[in-house]
């Protein structure tokens, strides 16, 4: 893996080296309330890489059904690894403050757990659950 003017590279079989890109890949119908991050050299790469490797979030789903998003805000959080994980603190915050993400209503329980979430500062949920 190398970064070339902010964006993140990685060298495929033979050789070559392939740009990777952040997509965010959810169900297009939003049944399923959850995006994954995942880098990628196309969309397609990325919607089959998560039908495959998303924990289940998206067994239920068609190759038709799913879409990808780009995030180039994301692009300069490529570290080999082929997608963000929610679980990785960092990798949380980076989605929170540069790309918006947040909890969904299963995770956001309740208002101490949010505090206690390294990324509350940059969070939209955080700020109108203190209103």
């Amino acid at each position: 893996m190398a970064l070339l003017d902010g964006a993140a590279f990685d060298i495929a079989e033979g050789g070559d080296t392939v740009e990777m890109k952040a997509w965010s890949v959810s169900d297009a119908n939003g049944n399923v309330g959850i995006d994954c991050v995942i880098f990628a050299e196309t969309r397609g790469k990325a919607i089959r890489y998560a039908l495959d490797h998303c924990d289940g979030a998206f067994d239920w789903c068609e190759w038709t059904e799913m879409r990808a998003l780009r995030k180039p805000v994301l692009d300069q959080f490529y570290r080999g690894k082929p997608m963000m994980d929610w679980c990785d603190m960092e990798d949380r915050v980076a989605m929170v403050r540069y790309a918006g993400f947040q909890c969904s209503n299963e995770v956001f329980v309740t208002s101490d757990e949010c505090l206690a979430c390294p990324a509350h500062e940059w969070c939209d949920r955080y700020d109108s659950m203190l209103r």
